[in-house]
């Protein structure tokens, strides 16, 4: 009788560690599964952010280039007062003055 248990046991130990060899094997199938997804994720994701800034680079320094024209026409405007300033009559005024109507 006891013979009988043991194989019997034995047995039901067989069918259960196949059963879990089994879902150890999917376990395992969906993990590499993941760390390949991923690494194709961080690819395209990387891949995305280098195109759109090998498309978008011309764009920006453009920006660039006018906002430094722009911050080098604010620069300069004090001296175009000073020329504009140098180059007038003190006469001038008067004259504007008597052009205008009462």
């Amino acid at each position: 009788m006891a013979d009988e248990e043991l194989k019997v046991l034995l047995r039901e130990n067989i069918e259960i560690s196949k059963e879990s060899l089994k879902i150890l094997k999917k376990i395992n199938r969906g993990r590499i599964f993941g760390n390949i997804f991923t690494a194709l994720k961080w690819t395209l994701i990387i891949g995305i952010s280098l195109g759109t800034f090998y498309y978008i680079e011309p764009f920006f320094s453009q920006y660039l280039d006018t906002i430094k024209g722009l911050t080098s026409g604010v620069e300069n405007t004090p001296k175009i007062g000073n020329n504009i300033n140098s180059a007038t009559s003190p006469d001038l005024l008067k004259k504007l003055q008597g052009l205008m109507p009462r």
